[in-house]
C-alpha cells in the first residue's frame, strides 16, 4: 500500500513524472535515429569518418562523465539535465549548418558535454525521489517500463524523421533542436524533488568540490566488485555493438535503395524487438542470484545473431531478421542490468558512479568505432558484424563472474564504510 506523507508527493505522482521526463527526453534524441549516418555519408564522410565522428562523441564522454556527474551530484540534477538539454540544442543547431568534417567534430564535442550533463541526471533524481518517498523493493520492472517507454519515443521520432529526411537530409536536426527545447523546460518544472543539501557551494569552491567527487567515485567505482565487472562488461559490449548502431543504416539503405524513409521501418522493427524483450523481461520474475546466469545467456545470444545477420549479409531479409532476434535479446538484458546496477548505489554518490560506469562504456566505444570503421570500408560491414559479434561474446564470462559475489553485501554505503557489493545498471 502506498502511504503519501503531508506535503509529500505520491510514488505515484514520481513515478509518472519520471516517466514523463524520460518520455520527452527520447523523444527528442529519435529524430537522428537512423538516418544520422546516412547524413553524414550524404556530407562526403567514407565510414572510418563516419565511425570516428561518433568516436568523438565518445571520447568527449569519456573524459567528461565522471566530472558532470560529479556536478550532477553537487549542485543538483535537474540544474544538469537542463544544462545538457541546452547544450544538445546548441549542437544540433551546429550539425544543421556544418558541411565538413571537422565542423561535425565540434559538433559532436558539444552534443557529447551535453550528454554527459544529463546523463545519469533522470535516473539519479528519479530513484533518490522514490527512495525517499518510500518505494521499496527490486526496480526491475520500473526500468523495463522505462526501457519501453524510451523505445517507444525514440519510434515515433524516428519515423518522423526518416520521413522528413525523404525530404532534405539536414531537416531533422532541426526537429531534434526543438525537442530537447521542449525536453529542457518539461525537466525544469518536473524534476523538483531533488533531496536538500545540507551544505552551501561557493564558486570558487566547485572545482575542488567536482575533483573531490570525482576521485571518491572513482575510488569507489575501483573498490566495488560488482560495479567494477558490470562496467567492463559494458565497455566490452558497447565496443561491438556502438560500430553496429552507425553501420546498419548505410548498409540497408544502400541495399534495398527505395529511399531514406525504409530506415524508419527498419528502426521501428527493431525497436519493437526491444520493446517486446523488455516486456518479457518485466514479466519473469529473476531472483537475484539468477541475474549473472540469465545476462550471460542473453549476451551469447545477441551475440550469435549479430554473428549471423554479418554471415547472411547479402541476403537483406535474411539478415535483418536475424537483428529482430538480436534486439528481442538486448531488450530483455538492458532492464536487468541497469536495475542491477542502480540498486548499489547510494543518493550522494548515485550520478558520480553512473558515470564512472559511462565511462568504461565510452572507452570501449571510442576504440570499438575507430577499429570497425577500418575494417568495414577494407572488408565490409557484414564481415564486420562477425568479428563484433565474437567480440560482444566475450563479455558473458564477465557477467558471470559477478556470480560468486552475489551472496555478499548488496548496497553500496559509501568510501567510510569501505567495500561494498553487488547489482547494476542500464545503456
Amino acid at each position: 500500500m502506498e502511504i503519501a506523507r503531508p506535503h509529500a508527493p505520491t510514488i505515484r505522482d514520481i513515478i509518472r513524472r519520471y516517466y514523463t521526463v524520460w518520455g520527452m527526453y527520447s523523444f527528442a534524441g529519435g529524430f537522428l535515429f537512423g538516418v544520422y549516418p546516412i547524413f553524414l555519408h550524404s556530407r562526403g564522410l567514407n565510414q572510418f569518418q563516419i565511425n570516428s565522428v561518433l568516436a568523438t562523441y565518445f571520447l568527449v564522454l569519456f573524459l567528461t562523465d565522471v566530472p558532470t556527474g560529479a556536478f550532477a551530484d553537487l549542485l543538483g540534477r535537474r540544474k544538469s539535465f537542463v544544462l545538457g538539454a541546452f547544450l544538445r540544442v546548441s549542437a544540433f543547431l551546429l550539425y544543421f549548418v556544418a558541411h565538413h568534417y571537422y565542423v561535425f567534430i565540434i559538433a559532436e564535442s558539444i552534443d557529447g558535454i551535453g550528454t554527459t550533463f544529463g546523463n545519469g541526471a533522470i535516473d539519479a533524481w528519479g530513484v533518490d525521489a522514490l527512495d525517499d518517498a518510500g518505494y521499496d523493493g527490486l526496480k526491475d520492472r520500473l526500468f523495463s517500463r522505462i526501457s519501453q517507454l524510451s523505445t517507444i519515443g525514440f519510434m515515433g521520432s524516428a519515423m518522423i524523421g526518416a520521413y522528413v529526411a525523404d525530404v532534405n537530409i539536414a531537416w531533422p536536426w532541426i526537429l531534434g533542436a526543438g525537442g530537447y527545447v521542449i525536453a529542457g523546460t518539461v525537466g525544469a518544472f518536473l524534476m523538483h524533488d531533488e533531496r536538500v543539501r545540507t551544505t552551501t557551494v561557493r564558486v570558487a569552491d566547485i572545482p575542488r568540490r567536482i575533483a573531490e567527487n570525482v576521485g571518491g567515485g572513482i575510488r569507489e567505482g575501483l573498490g566495488a566488485h560488482t560495479v567494477l565487472m558490470l562496467s567492463i562488461a559494458n565497455a566490452i559490449t558497447v565496443a561491438a555493438w556502438a560500430p553496429y548502431w552507425v553501420s546498419w543504416p548505410v548498409m540497408f539503405n544502400e541495399s534495398l535503395a527505395v529511399g531514406v524513409w525504409i530506415i524508419g521501418w527498419i528502426y521501428c522493427g527493431l525497436s519493437l524487438a526491444r520493446l517486446i524483450g523488455a516486456e518479457v523481461s518485466a514479466r519473469l520474475a529473476v531472483d537475484e542470484s539468477q541475474r549473472p546466469a540469465r545476462v550471460s545467456m542473453l549476451i551469447i545470444a545477441a551475440s550469435a545473431m549479430l554473428f549471423l545477420a554479418g554471415l547472411f549479409g547479402g541476403r537483406p531479409g535474411v539478415s535483418l531478421a536475424m537483428l529482430f532476434i538480436m534486439n528481442l535479446f538486448t531488450g530483455a538484458m538492458m532492464p536487468l542490468v541497469q536495475s542491477w546496477f542502480n540498486e548499489q548505489l547510494e543518493s550522494g554518490n548515485r550520478a558520480t558512479l553512473l558515470s564512472f560506469n559511462s565511462t568504461f562504456q565510452t572507452m570501449g566505444g571510442a576504440v570499438g568505432l575507430l577499429v570497425a570503421g577500418r575494417i568495414a570500408d577494407t572488408a565490409g560491414i557484414p564481415f564486420e558484424w562477425q568479428i563484433a559479434g565474437l567480440i560482444s561474446v566475450c563479455a558473458a564470462p564477465v557477467y558471470w563472474a559477478t556470480r560468486r559475489r552475489e551472496s555478499e553485501a548488496v548496497a553500496l554505503v559509501g568510501t567510510a564504510k569501505g567495500r561494498f557489493m553487488n547489482r547494476w545498471h542500464r545503456l
